[in-house]
């Protein structure tokens, strides 16, 4: 699917600020992600051949060029990948990549080169590929693994799977250039392909997991999901969400548990602290704005409540993030 060449990350300082109060909560979470792109890879195979790749918890995408292989993601079914079929992996598990299945897999590691062989070495390929991954912000990665599935598969026949190929294409025409401004175009690109690929995704397939995608999937629990995105600041209680999502306050507390995956202020919780997270690494704000900011009405109040989180004090993320 690609190879892993773990890249160095850009300076946090390098970086624009997201825009962390958005009514577009899929817009605002790829905006903490701040997803930076790594050179892609043409992977190809000819004859028997499986591979197996170890986990790197880095977001992984790849598109069928041309040809078959089995994909088995390790806590998905498996699925065989045709030409035009594309791949999103938002935190990558372990994976076997396969001509056929039933094969004993050889371990892939790290590989120079812009191409990668799988099988016999000579002669005309019988798939081909094109993979690549992405680094995203170290402050807030554990976000792919709680809002996000382990695996979202566009058929080529799928709505929308000829805008994903384009995207690749134009990541890695950009990507084999050395042109001014080469490595905002590549982030920009990144961010669209991220987007395109969680709102492409065929809604059947959200609503048969957990999580954000299934919640917005849900036009009810949308739009409760949307009124906490674009003011998270607001003390919001269960029984006002439940009114806007046009549900009793029980009936809404466990809907949204059973498709997000986590109850409504858990849910809240988890964004406020993601949204300090960012402003910790990037700003110099005085505890007490950030707090407020963020719905806490003290300083006091926001620091027990990140730490309790996070494992260790707002200053002491801050220190360690930076250094």
């Amino acid at each position: 699917m690609y190879d892993v060449e773990m890249a160095k990350r850009s300076p946090a300082s390098d970086m624009p600020p997201p825009t962390h109060e958005s009514s577009d909560p899929l817009a605002a979470v790829i905006s903490l992600l701040r997803p930076q792109t790594v050179l892609p890879k043409v992977i190809s195979g000819a004859g028997q051949w499986s591979v197996r790749y170890p986990a790197h918890n880095e977001p992984g995408f790849c598109i069928m060029l041309e040809g078959t292989c089995f994909l088995d993601v390790d806590g998905v079914d498996g699925v065989r990948l045709e030409e035009g079929d594309f791949v999103l992996l938002p935190s990558t598990p372990g994976f076997t990549m396969s001509s056929a299945q039933g094969l004993k897999p050889r371990l892939i590691t790290a590989a120079d080169g812009n191409e990668l062989r799988h099988g016999t070495p000579t002669g005309r390929p019988t798939m081909r590929q094109l993979g690549g991954y992405f680094l995203v912000d170290r402050a807030n990665a554990s976000l792919l693994e709680k809002f996000l599935p382990v695996m979202i598969l566009i058929r080529r026949d799928d709505p929308g799977a000829v805008r994903l190929r384009r995207l690749v294409e134009l990541i890695a025409d950009e990507a084999a250039t050395r042109r001014t401004g080469r490595a905002l175009i590549l982030e920009r690109l990144v961010e669209v392909l991220l987007v395109e690929a969680l709102r492409l995704r065929p809604a059947e397939a959200a609503g048969r997991e957990t999580g954000l995608l299934a919640g917005l999937a849900d036009p009810d629990l949308a739009r409760a999901l949307r009124k906490m995105h674009a003011d998270v600041a607001h003390r919001w209680t269960v029984a006002e969400l439940g009114r806007v999502a046009g549900m009793s306050r029980a009936v809404f507390a466990e809907r949204f548990a059973r498709t997000v995956g986590m109850p409504p202020m858990e849910y809240l919780l988890e964004w406020r602290i993601a949204i300090a997270k960012d402003v910790l690494l990037r700003e110099h704000t005085p505890l007490a704005e950030l707090a407020e900011r963020i719905g806490y009405q003290s300083a006091s109040a926001f620091s027990v409540a990140f730490s309790r989180h996070a494992g260790c004090s707002p200053s002491g993320f801050a220190r360690s993030m930076r250094a």
